[in-house]
């Protein structure tokens, strides 16, 4: 059977790790642009890897793969540089540009409207998501992306892996406050991300009706790390609070009565009206990253790296390719809505051969990287998903590669790097910023070519 025809293949990054540009084309101050706030504490998001002026060289790589789907964020502070009301116009033609030069090279927009980020204005004002009004700064500025892409965009996710967007969020509260006041605050953070998601739903069936809107989570499976009763239901425990009352919401519109329990418990109690925003927006598939598993028992809920049947990466994320299939087979098993994989991916510590050229032209079977380790992974990894599909009837969307390209990793670094397609620049030093075929370009542009029919 394998996967349908029309299976989306492609890749996925963020704006920071990619764009540059930081004070061109009306930008405004993001968070990132921050040294003090911003994830990773560096200055490199100021350059990226130069998408902003290199994106049709990318686009005709990706081209040549074979890409049909590929996943990106839109810069807040971009598009409204204080994050209320001044919609910059520059910033909405170059994603007008982005967008044209994507569909040029064959492949379908994916938009993600929130990435860890916002305008560094509004956060200095308000302080993040515990506060009301950015919501309705978020609600302002992705009204006014939906509204000005209309049909050109078909899908949609409103936050990236929403559940970690709101433990990241959580983790920027002022650690003065006490247990009680944070707890509430984690109510409003948990409450205030769903109603940004479901306002994404409500102008997206306004002003762009044909699209699709997806709710994103970081998806980890958690096993029991023994067959105890109380390690079984430690598991069970933490995978619901790390991943799947959030699928529930937006699967069914509706929070968990748990979760409620423990916000009244907090001191917040949502009111009807947000329960009936929410209520009506379902989302129309389920996108998520997955990367790798996790353990848990009664006396540690929380265990990463330690599964002794795991190999692990460089970093030492432990590789998991069943858990890929466990996850899509629980995710669609619980919520019957079309399952899509939108990260995935093996970071390496990567140099190029001696004598290999990174300015190497694509399309000569020739690559600067000899990265088989990274075609095992990918290999491994579709394969189980072909298992899903095949044996366990999961409706499978597609899959795309987290950064298809080396870029930036979440701590602001290149020494991490997960492309197809090596970048030449450094942490510290842009280079000349060249790109070049890795073993793996020619190999996943081979399976797409099959549809993964062949794996190589």
């Amino acid at each position: 059977m394998g996967f349908k025809k029309d299976f989306y293949w492609g890749g996925s990054v963020s704006w920071m790790q990619t764009e540059g540009a930081w004070q061109e084309g009306g930008k405004g101050p993001s968070t990132y642009d921050d040294i003090e706030i911003c994830l990773g504490h560096t200055d490199a998001w100021k350059t990226a890897i130069d998408t902003y002026h290199r994106y049709s060289e990318d686009n005709r790589l990706y081209e040549g793969m074979g890409f049909n789907c590929y996943r990106f964020s839109v810069d807040w502070s971009r598009i409204v540089p204080t994050g209320e009301r001044e919609i910059n116009e520059e910033g909405l033609r170059f994603y007008d540009d982005f967008i044209k030069d994507l569909k040029a090279h064959g492949m379908t927009p994916m938009v993600c409207l929130n990435h860890f980020d916002m305008p560094l204005a509004l956060y200095k004002k308000y302080g993040g998501w515990s506060d009301r009004r950015v919501l309705e700064a978020f609600e302002f500025f992705a009204r006014t992306v939906i509204e000005h892409f209309g049909n050109t965009v078909s899908l949609y996710v409103p936050v990236n892996e929403q559940n970690a967007a709101i433990d990241i969020a959580c983790g920027m509260l002022p650690k003065e406050l006490s247990e009680k006041e944070k707890a509430l605050m984690r109510a409003r953070i948990f409450h205030h991300h769903f109603l940004a998601s479901a306002a994404v739903k409500h102008y997206a069936r306004s002003y762009a009706p044909e699209a699709l809107v997806g709710g994103m989570v970081h998806c980890m499976p958690v096993y029991p790390a023994s067959c105890r009763p109380e390690d079984v239901l430690a598991a069970r425990t933490t995978a619901e609070r790390q991943c799947f009352r959030h699928l529930t919401v937006f699967a069914t519109g509706k929070y968990p009565k748990e979760l409620l329990g423990e916000w009244k418990k907090a001191g917040f109690v949502p009111s009807s009206a947000d329960l009936e925003e929410i209520s009506r927006a379902k989302m129309d598939f389920i996108p998520i990253s997955y990367y790798r598993s996790a353990l848990s028992s009664a006396q540690e809920p929380w265990q990463e790296g330690k599964n002794p049947y795991l190999s692990k990466s460089d970093f030492g994320w432990e590789i998991d390719p069943v858990g890929l299939r466990y996850a899509v087979k629980t995710i669609y098993d619980r919520y019957q809505l079309p399952v899509f994989v939108i990260e995935c991916g093996l970071g390496a510590d990567e140099s190029p051969m001696e004598g290999a050229d990174p300015a190497n032209a694509p399309g000569q079977r020739k690559w600067v990287i000899e990265d088989d380790y990274r075609i095992e992974y990918f290999r491994s990894h579709i394969s189980e998903l072909k298992k899903a599909v095949e044996k366990d009837h999961v409706d499978l969307m597609g899959f795309l590669a987290w950064g298809p390209i080396d870029i930036l990793s979440s701590q602001g670094t290149m020494k991490k790097r997960y492309g197809f397609i090596y970048v030449n620049r450094t942490d510290t030093d842009v280079k000349d910023m060249a790109r070049a075929p890795k073993k793996s370009y020619f190999w996943f542009g081979d399976v797409i070519k099959t549809n993964a029919e062949d794996l190589g």
